[in-house]
């Protein structure tokens, strides 16, 4: 091809371009002036008001972040109402209400898009389906089932760790260094977990028949891995849950391989208030708590001797929700030492799958958390779990396997 043509072409595709980007701009502008002429402000308030009552007798950390944190609810009504009632498009609007979410600093505080419900079948027919789908299949296969393989490999640079003997990769990654066994766990759900979920898979299986297969498979593969790290001389545990940010229920059975001792924690409350609590939005005290009357007791838990020796936690700022229960369990009861970060302060999130706000104006659903966990000295895991011994773990620094070797010693 000469210059020539080369030329011609180059020049026409300049006229496409310009063309192109001309038709996405008037596009734009008019998808614009459409948001703007057809923005419904009453329809953006009605939701609000509905999220703002479900948070006053839904969220269980309303009443901490208050009192303890100073967010001023009337200010924060005040300023959100407006943006919303001057907002004059969609975008600007849903950037309001992203805000007010925000302004609680809550990880389990959250807007996601929503699956909007299928057309309602006949009342005989529901009934039957429910009857029959107990425990509905999970799907045709695990990809369909929700399930995805997540990165489980150590973070932290233990191969850095003068004496360090690699043993396992895989989903539960472990290494030696002297007589400290290395544990990864980077995930506490069962649903990150594919390879796992493939070799449980049956046809017809339930989702939470699925979910258990996968979580007793992950059991033995934990408890294999424990005997592996004392068959080859470990007396100590270090078990790193850095950037672990939480999962299912199933880290009770995975804290209970940690020791052989029953261990005790404040139970996590539930909501449940007894009363209408909308003067929060007042600045008034609210007229009763957010939680049930009849929870806040002590729950136990029994250790199963997997592992019988000293424990360590590695936990950092990415270490939230069924990971800082891990953290917590151990830690208060003495088992174990924790070296790192204040953790994520994510705490307690959705008891049975929760109850988020629905929005009209948006196909977005807003979660809250309906529970919340207390330490024992009275504070609300949203503030995080410090460490017993801190050092800091994010990439950029440079002397954290120097840090982390000087609290191992600190530790024994």
């Amino acid at each position: 091809m000469n210059r020539i043509d080369q030329h011609s072409r180059f020049n026409r595709a300049k006229k496409y371009f310009k063309r192109a980007t001309l038709t996405i701009s008037a596009l734009l502008l008019l998808a614009l002036a459409w948001d703007v002429a057809t923005y419904d402000a009453d329809a953006w308030l009605a939701d609000y008001s509905r999220l703002k009552h479900d948070m006053a007798q839904g969220y269980a950390n309303l009443d901490w972040v208050v009192e303890k944190r100073g967010v001023d609810l009337p200010a924060l009504d005040r300023k959100t109402t407006t943006a919303l009632q001057n907002a004059h498009s969609r975008v600007r609007a849903f950037l309001a209400l992203r805000g007010f979410i925000r302004s609680f600093n809550d990880p389990h505080f959250r807007m996601k898009p929503g699956e909007r419900p299928a057309p309602a079948v006949p009342a005989a027919a529901s009934s039957m389906r429910d009857a029959e789908q107990v425990d509905p299949p999970a799907g045709t296969d695990c990809a369909a089932a929700g399930y995805e393989e997540d990165d489980h490999a150590f973070r932290f640079p233990f191969a850095q760790l003068a004496g360090w003997t690699a043993l396992r990769d895989g989903d539960f990654p472990s290494g030696l260094v002297g007589d400290l066994g290395v544990l990864r766990i980077a995930q506490f759900g069962e649903d990150r977990y594919l390879a796992a979920c493939k070799a449980v898979f049956k046809p017809g299986i339930g989702d939470r028949a699925l979910q258990l297969a996968v979580r007793a498979r992950q059991q033995v593969q934990l408890r294999e891995t424990l005997a592996e790290l004392q068959a080859k001389g470990a007396r100590r545990l270090l078990v790193d849950v850095s950037s672990n940010g939480g999962g299912s229920e199933w880290v009770s059975e995975v804290i209970a391989l940690m020791t052989d001792r029953s261990m005790t924690r404040l139970e996590a409350r539930r909501v449940g208030p007894t009363c209408d609590r909308g003067v929060v939005w007042r600045g008034e005290p609210a007229p009763c708590p957010v939680f049930a009357a009849d929870n806040g007791e002590r729950a136990t838990l029994q250790g199963n001797g997997a592992w019988r020796g000293p424990v360590l936690i590695l936990a950092d700022r990415g270490t939230g929700s069924a990971a800082e229960d891990f953290v917590a369990w151990l830690q208060q009861n003495k088992i174990a030492t924790v070296i790192g970060d204040r953790t994520a302060g994510a705490g307690c999130g959705y008891v049975n799958g929760g109850n988020p706000t629905r929005l009209e104006v948006v196909p977005v659903d807003v979660w809250m958390p309906n529970c919340a966990r207390f330490l024992d000295d009275g504070t609300n895991e949203i503030e995080g779990i410090a460490p017993d011994l801190a050092i800091k773990l994010d990439d950029g620094n440079a002397n954290r396997v120097q840090q982390l070797q000087a609290a191992l010693t600190r530790a024994q």
